[in-house]
């Protein structure tokens, strides 16, 4: 073994044989962040990770951000399955987290195990950040159609 050391050996590629490494084209999906999550309104009835699991959204939320983390932002919004609103809505039942920027993009995740539930947070490139859970779709609200 000790001969072989420092002993270099010839290696010759044949000329013209290299493949190209083919560039893989990545799109830039969805992702979610909890970290300003708000688990303290509205107020008369807070919601939380715990109250979500209790009323059984839980697993549809996760369920559902499992779905989007299949699609890019712009394709997400395509389809309406996020709704990206733009500044914090002046008719809601929530209010402004000190923690969160007031120049961010608020929307909602619509469609959480059903029509009404929606989770609430901001826009920044890709990335989702979790501020609220809604179960009574109470963070922008709306006039109510052909009632």
């Amino acid at each position: 073994m000790a001969k072989d050391r420092g002993k270099k050996t010839a290696f010759r590629r044949p000329e013209n044989t290299r493949e190209e490494r083919k560039g893989i084209q990545t799109r830039e999906l969805l992702t979610f962040s909890f970290k300003d999550m708000d688990e303290t309104q509205p107020s008369n009835s807070p919601q939380s990770i715990k109250t979500w699991r209790d009323d059984g959204l839980l697993a549809d939320l996760f369920k559902r951000l499992k779905e989007l983390s299949k699609l890019t932002r712009d394709e997400a919004l395509r389809q309406g399955q996020i709704k990206v609103y733009g500044d914090f809505p002046s008719k809601t039942d929530f209010t402004h987290p000190k923690h969160v920027d007031k120049n961010v993009a608020w929307g909602v995740i619509k469609a959480i195990g059903g029509q009404i539930p929606t989770v609430a947070g901001y826009v920044i490139e890709s990335t989702f950040y979790v501020v609220f859970f809604d179960r009574n779709h109470r963070f922008w609200k709306s006039t109510k159609k052909n009632t």
